[in-house]
């Protein structure tokens, strides 16, 4: 899957934390959501994936599905397990990991 370039110097801890800041308030900060995920590769992500669940011991696909609403929702409603597996595996594989 493509990505934009990815960070050289990032923190998967302080990125999980910008990620839970931006489900806080009335609606999500999708522009926030997108400057964290849309800027690191697979393996950024599933550190990040990984990093959230140590600090808020809660899944961070979940929290990122019961976020999505609206535009967000429908681009991704479609498949939305495939979605997510992409969003963190390397080669697509639907693992209970994910």
């Amino acid at each position: 899957m493509a990505t934009l370039l990815a960070l050289e110097d990032f923190s998967p801890g302080e990125d999980a934390m910008a990620l839970n800041k931006a489900f806080e308030g009335w609606s999500t900060d999708r522009k926030g959501m997108i400057r964290i995920l849309g800027h690191r590769n697979v393996d950024q992500r599933k550190q990040i994936r990984l990093a959230y669940q140590e600090i808020y011991q809660e899944d961070l696909n979940k929290k990122l599905k019961s976020e999505l609403l609206g535009d967000f929702e429908v681009l991704v409603t479609p498949c939305p397990r495939k979605a997510w597996t992409f969003l963190f595996n390397r080669d697509g594989s639907a693992s209970q990991d994910v």
